[in-house]
């Protein structure tokens, strides 16, 4: 038997969810996101708020839900 193989697919809409709260800037993220426990620097917000990151921690993942 050869071995299956699954390629899990995403949209990445945090522009949309972030426009959704009143939150336009990555500078105004980073804030939020530590109040979470997500301690990220400036720029690599920045890289997530600018484009569909590659990999993504499950932390930075899980960050955004409630």
């Amino acid at each position: 038997m050869s071995p299956v193989s699954y390629e899990a697919g995403y949209t990445w809409r945090l522009r949309e969810v972030m426009a959704q709260h009143q939150i336009f800037t990555a500078t105004e993220l980073v804030p939020l996101l530590r109040e979470r426990g997500i301690d990220l620097s400036a720029s690599q917000v920045h890289r997530l708020v600018s484009g569909t990151p590659e990999r993504l921690s499950l932390q930075v993942r899980a960050g955004g839900r409630r």
